[in-house]
């Protein structure tokens, strides 16, 4: 899959790339030593040809390769949780953000959204149409910066996507009992889902909005075309 596709098949959403000036809106790329050896073993430790998508917070196998160490180095210091999400999601469906780095690396080639924390209205609503959509090489390792709206990438293939996914330690936990969701409360709070997570979802999204998760993203429920 090339981005030239993607334009094409997608033409409502504005593509970019990491080169591009765009990217540092959001996020950089990022180097370190033992990237691409990461990348392959890796790529053996996260199941693929999933029938609905799978997060991971902490892999202990993942966590365990030498080539994870560097990550550390991304959060000053502090041994990250890593973990993986792959699966065959196509669909935007919601926007989280933390309020720390989250380093991605692309397992296989991928798309993801992302929307600026700037966007959202004074309710903290968001119009889908303000998403750019980021092609991801396999290969690519990402920081996103804190505050940055993003959410499971999106597959270009067929057999779906795969990514290994670095966060402070705890961060996607369940929220402590003195911190519960809580929908009727107003502001960012209404945004807290676990911890160090603020979520938006789409009206489509029954079943997250079932659970408490804030129904404020407005607009189309975009879906990535690549074939």
């Amino acid at each position: 899959m090339d981005v030239q596709t993607l334009r094409r098949l997608n033409a409502e959403l504005r593509f970019i790339e990491t080169e591009d000036r765009e990217f540092s809106e959001y996020g950089r790329a990022v180097d370190f030593p033992g990237l691409p050896r990461l990348v392959d073993r890796a790529f053996d430790l996260v199941p693929i040809d999933l029938s609905a998508n799978r997060y991971v917070a902490s892999v202990k196998e993942l966590e365990a390769l030498e080539e994870s160490a560097p990550l550390a180095e991304f959060f000053g210091g502090i041994a990250p949780q890593v973990g993986f999400v792959a699966g065959p999601n196509d669909r935007m469906n919601g926007l989280e953000y933390h309020k720390s780095p989250e380093i991605l690396v692309a397992l296989t080639d991928q798309a993801l959204l992302l929307g600026r924390f700037e966007d959202l209205g004074p309710d903290f609503s968001f119009d889908s149409s303000k998403l750019v959509c980021l092609y991801v090489p396999r290969g690519r390792a990402l920081e996103l910066k804190p505050l940055v709206l993003h959410y499971s990438p999106c597959t270009v293939a067929d057999s779906g996507f795969k990514s290994l996914i670095a966060l402070p330690r705890g961060t996607n936990e369940g929220l402590p009992d003195n911190l519960g969701i809580d929908p009727t409360t107003k502001g960012e709070r209404r945004l807290l889902f676990s911890r160090n997570k603020w979520l938006i979802v789409h009206r489509e999204r029954e079943a997250l909005i079932e659970k408490g998760a804030f129904p404020g993203i407005r607009g189309k429920n975009y879906s990535i075309r690549y074939a």
